[in-house]
């Protein structure tokens, strides 16, 4: 069968580029990997991580090391990104049928505009609220704790163990005593060999101390939880390593990739911002983008069917609405409370009809809390006051949605207002970036259609730039650089925690 060759001035990319922008799964998997609380990103480089640390580990160490770093990679995989969440639901189970509690499932987390927990006991008694703020810590530091001990010491000891029966070696234990006993008859005294054996029993259990210090930040602080995941897997397999030098693989190992799992794929991302210069054109997902472009389009239509062209003036009047003299004024009376006001309150302050009719349609953004009623931020009170499209509560709603979810209205769940203004703000920055973008002074249909076009494919090609990166440092420069440390530390090129297996001409190799 013969393939036809597309090139890229060709219409047939052109035709193939066009659809895979309109395409509403491309820009749903784009804005899944942009968003941190997603697993998706972590997934693309775990998968990356998994090939190029085993295929290191087979270069190293041939079969038995490879089969140790596979097996680890994919169970340590599994518990460290659901371990907690697995946890977690058998304790709702605990709690539901064995404590009778009459929820489980809330979160703990509070700011100006969303109180949940306050939601969910405002009307049982203070003994029921203790409890049931008792059981929701207790359940997360557990399950983290469970989670962090399985991959961190019982994973690396499982792994150890089939090793050892794969190859055919029984005299771990004999070969433990025989040192034990060494030890016993070179120390001057009891007492020597029992310092020593403190000692070591301490360093053990280093890790576990720095969970306890930030349980209490696991419920709101998502790189608190995952510091404290890390923290606690990487002490334990330092201190189930076989030997000195397998720990100090794993600690720079596990210390490195933190930067490049978290850190790195946003600063690059960022990076290339500031180097294009389209922040404001590429920081909103590519979902709203979509969803914004097409009311902004509306706002050209005429109706013959036709687009006509708008003054950039028009077009921010139009879109993203202005606030007058008079709104300025109103806004300034009105007695926000950490930039929040209860609908109530409002209303002292606002007494148009038709901007209170608009204001409660605004307030169902968030749910309503416990003794106070409906509320509303100051931004979302500065949309009730402009006219502009993207500014009505209908449009809200259905982008907040999109985005947030069934969480955005449950009184039960927590969404950070600092979340919820930064994704709102998102949606102006790109107005205006498509505003600042008009040269001739116009807003046309080809323009938003350029723009929009232009957002998706540098945003899918930054979070790609960004991921191939991290996933190359992940899966090849680390494992590299992991092996000729050890290699330059001890002179030889064996894994360390197979030394024991090695026959003896290949530990003394170069």
């Amino acid at each position: 069968m013969q393939i036809q060759n597309i090139k890229a001035g060709s219409k047939n990319f052109n035709i193939s580029k066009n659809k895979l922008i309109s395409c509403k799964g491309a820009r749903e998997v784009v804005r899944t990997l942009a968003n941190p609380d997603s697993l998706s990103q972590t997934l693309v480089l775990e998968t990356s991580v998994t090939g190029g640390r085993s295929a290191q580990a087979y270069k190293r160490g041939g079969f038995a090391e490879f089969r140790e770093r596979i097996f680890d990679d994919v169970v340590a995989a599994l518990f460290w990104m659901k371990g907690v969440d697995m946890f977690n639901k058998l304790g709702d189970k605990f709690g539901k049928h064995v404590l009778k509690l009459p929820t489980t499932e809330f979160d703990v987390g509070k700011d100006a505009l969303r109180t949940p927990f306050e939601n969910l006991t405002a009307n049982v008694s203070e003994d029921m609220k203790r409890k049931l703020a008792g059981f929701k810590f207790t359940k997360i530091i557990l399950s983290t704790l469970l989670a962090t001990a399985f991959v961190g010491f019982a994973l690396p000891k499982i792994n150890q163990a089939i090793t050892s029966k794969i190859m055919g070696k029984k005299r771990k234990n004999i070969e433990k005593q025989h040192t034990i006993n060494d030890e016993i008859q070179s120390a001057n005294s009891f007492e020597t060999f029992s310092k020593k054996i403190t000692k070591a029993d301490q360093t053990s259990f280093k890790g576990l101390s720095s969970i306890t210090t930030v349980a209490h930040l696991l419920e709101n602080n998502r790189l608190c939880k995952m510091l404290t995941t890390d923290v606690g897997i990487t002490s334990g397999r330092f201190a189930t390593a076989r030997n000195k030098d397998e720990g100090i693989e794993y600690l720079f190992r596990d210390i490195s990739s933190c930067f490049f799992y978290y850190a790195s794929t946003p600063l690059i991302y960022k990076l290339l911002q500031k180097i294009s210069g389209s922040t404001k054109l590429t920081t909103i997902d590519p979902v709203t983008a979509k969803s914004v472009n097409k009311i902004m389009l509306e706002q050209l239509k005429q109706a013959d069917g036709s687009y006509a062209a708008l003054s950039v003036k028009d077009f921010i009047s139009k879109t993203i609405g202005v606030l007058d003299d008079k709104a300025k004024e109103l806004l300034k009376k009105i007695p926000f409370e950490s930039d929040v006001i209860s609908l109530d309150k409002l209303k002292e302050v606002i007494t148009d009809e038709k901007l209170i009719s608009k204001a409660k349609e605004m307030a169902k953004l968030q749910p309503e809390q416990a003794g106070v009623g409906a509320v509303l931020t100051r931004q979302q009170v500065a949309d009730v006051l402009k006219n502009g499209s993207i500014n009505t509560p209908e449009f809200m709603q259905e982008v907040y949605k999109s985005n947030f979810g069934k969480a955005l209205t449950d009184p039960n769940r927590f969404i950070p207002m600092k979340k919820i203004t930064a994704f709102r703000d998102n949606i102006d920055d790109y107005a205006k970036a498509i505003a600042e973008s008009a040269k001739d002074g116009k807003v046309t249909k080809e323009l938003l259609e350029k723009m929009n076009k232009k957002s998706f494919l540098m945003s899918a090609g930054f979070r790609a730039a960004g991921l191939i990166i991290s996933a190359l440092a992940l899966g090849i420069a680390i494992p590299k650089i992991q092996c000729w440390i050890t290699a330059k530390r001890t002179g030889s090129n064996a894994a360390p925690g197979l030394r024991a297996y090695e026959p003896e001409n290949k530990k003394t190799e170069n």
